[in-house]
């Protein structure tokens, strides 16, 4: 039979072909190695290559999955970087919308979930780019993304929620990242990605750590706001939303933690850094049971291990509250404030001690490798 010669089943077999392909080229993607995402470039564009033969104009659901491999790619693109690979990747999601475009997204949830992803995801590319005007663009892109999604039928979707928490944790991303910053808007894009997350984050991986980043963002934008002297909140306000997030992030990670997902290890170092930092600079009777929370296994059960550099953020936090109490603090003898200030230096104290021990009874190679 010639090989060209078009019969019913051609079609589903090429489809079938093309899925095989994607899978390769997924299982190389997920390998996240420069050489792995080098290869799977090939996979998915011959995956491409053999669905733009089918009879897309007849079949929606080929147009769907053709817009699969053009997104895959731009994945795989984005994460190799370089300015010639991200350019690569807009194009890729560029190709992937116009053929959603066409698809009636009321017809099948998925249609409108795939196109809500390639939106946010041509986003984070335009991003990645480092430049005002990506940064610009990239919003815009999640803006696209976000109207896709905030419906409230279209929520009644389980699988929606996700996307549209992640999509607003973008956003708040990149308004962080524009001359000058928006922290407002950030913020508050943070916080409603957060609704889209609750309940759903202890038991649901994306939404974990969709809500962890979504906090790191709402913390960078308070530290924002609390920098800027036009700011009409009030900073103890601003303070307490801080180191509510961080609490709540820290609890979160340390609850995967416990059961044996790391994934979320640089994020959880993130917020505790922040957090060691507010609470050492607004809140420091706080200070100490936040550090132990955390790092003491003995004061919480779900403790993180010895982490270097969660030892090394609490140590500097540490120094410099012991540092203003020595300046501040004793110029406040014969004040009221002074049992106060005496108070906070010996639980400082102990509890520099008691995280030296845990370091020192950690082995070295131990601790730098958590």
């Amino acid at each position: 039979m010639n090989g060209n010669q078009a019969t019913p089943e051609q079609p589903e077999v090429r489809n079938a072909q093309a899925s095989e392909w994607m899978k390769r080229g997924i299982a190389l993607l997920k390998e996240n190695t420069t050489a792995s995402l080098t290869n799977s470039l090939r996979w998915f564009e011959g995956a491409i290559e053999l669905r733009r033969a089918l009879p897309l104009d007849e079949n929606p659901w080929y147009r769907y999955v053709l817009a699969a491999g053009w997104m895959n790619r731009g994945d795989a693109l984005t994460r190799l970087g370089s300015a010639e690979n991200l350019a690569e990747a807009v194009h890729s999601y560029d190709q992937a919308l116009a053929l959603l475009q066409t698809l009636k997204i009321e017809s099948n949830p998925l249609f409108r979930q795939r196109l809500a992803v390639a939106r946010m995801n041509r986003g984070i590319t335009l991003q990645e780019r480092g430049t005002s005007d990506g940064v610009r663009a990239a919003l815009e892109s999640f803006d696209a993304a976000i109207a896709v999604l905030r419906n409230p039928l279209v929520l009644e979707c389980a699988v929606n929620r996700p996307v549209l928490a992640s999509a607003l944790a973008n956003r708040g991303n990149a308004l962080l990242r524009l001359e000058p910053p928006s922290a407002v808007l950030a913020r508050e894009s943070a916080e409603h990605a957060l609704a889209f997350t609750a309940g759903d984050e202890e038991r649901d991986l994306l939404a974990a750590e969709t809500g962890l980043k979504a906090r790191h963002i709402l913390c960078r934008a308070v530290a924002a706001q609390l920098a800027d002297p036009t700011g009409t909140i009030a900073a103890e306000d601003l303070v307490a939303a801080a180191t509510d997030a961080v609490d709540d992030g820290m609890k979160l990670a340390r609850h995967w933690e416990a059961r044996g997902e790391r994934r979320f290890r640089d994020l959880a170092r993130e917020l505790f850094r922040f957090g060691a930092r507010a609470y050492q600079m607004h809140q420091s009777h706080f200070l100490t049971e936040f550090l132990l929370e955390n790092l003491d296994p003995s004061h919480s059960q779900d403790a993180f291990p010895i982490d270097a550099k969660m030892h090394l953020a609490a140590d500097e936090a540490l120094a410099c509250a012991v540092a203003e109490i020595q300046r501040d603090g004793f110029q406040s003898l014969n004040t009221p404030h002074f049992d106060r200030f005496v108070k906070t230096y010996r639980q400082l104290g102990v509890t520099k001690r008691r995280l030296d021990e845990l370091q020192h009874a950690c082995p070295p190679a131990v601790a730098q490798a958590s």
